[in-house]
């Protein structure tokens, strides 16, 4: 049983690990993409640098009035290409970050939400047995979740009658198969 135990213990870990390392990678390559809102802004930017240069022409004789306008309107356009890139930029990271935590948690939360509570609770009863190990109610405590817990042909291979056993205080191989049911030696307190 102990060994299924462990066996289910890797399994678990290894499913959370597995899809926390993907929600991590997918998340991260979903981020690189704001790197392509970089060309935007630097058009953007560029747009802008031309508005200013027109500018300057905006003194000069027979071509200043038509260029003013023309520089304002292309300095506009510049400036919302560089905000729209700024935006996408952030929704892009912030998509990342969601869909590689969503990846990394939904898979294994339903799974830790039934299996966590219940191997806790199994490692605390574990640990407080191990502790309680040489009190002198414990090998009927035992004895008696040995009858509780093992199937009735496991019972059978340790004694022929564990009722029996049980009202006549023969507690000794039952404790000894509950023990080993919970993965325990009786010199071992862990």
């Amino acid at each position: 049983m102990g060994g299924l135990i462990r066996t289910l213990d890797i399994v678990v870990v290894a499913w959370v690990l597995a899809w926390a390392l993907a929600g991590i990678t997918i998340g991260r390559e979903i981020r690189s993409l704001a790197a392509v809102t970089d060309s935007a802004r630097d058009t953007g930017l560029a747009t802008q640098r031309a508005a200013d240069a027109l500018d300057a022409l905006a003194g000069v004789p027979l071509v200043g009035g038509a260029v003013g306008d023309s520089a304002a309107t292309i300095r506009e356009a510049g400036r919302s290409a560089v905000e729209g890139a700024e935006r996408g930029r952030t929704r892009v990271l912030r998509l990342g970050t969601l869909v590689g935590a969503l990846i990394a948690v939904v898979p294994s939360l339903p799974l830790l939400l039934l299996y966590l509570p219940g191997r806790l609770a199994q490692l605390r009863d574990r640990r407080d047995i191990a502790v309680r190990l040489g009190a002198p109610e414990m090998e009927e405590l035992l004895a008696t979740r040995a009858v509780a817990h093992l199937s009735y042909r496991e019972l059978l291979v340790i004694t022929p009658d564990p009722a029996e056993d049980l009202r006549e205080g023969r507690h000794g191989p039952l404790a000894d198969a509950e023990l080993a049911r919970l993965g325990l030696t009786r010199g071992a307190a862990r």
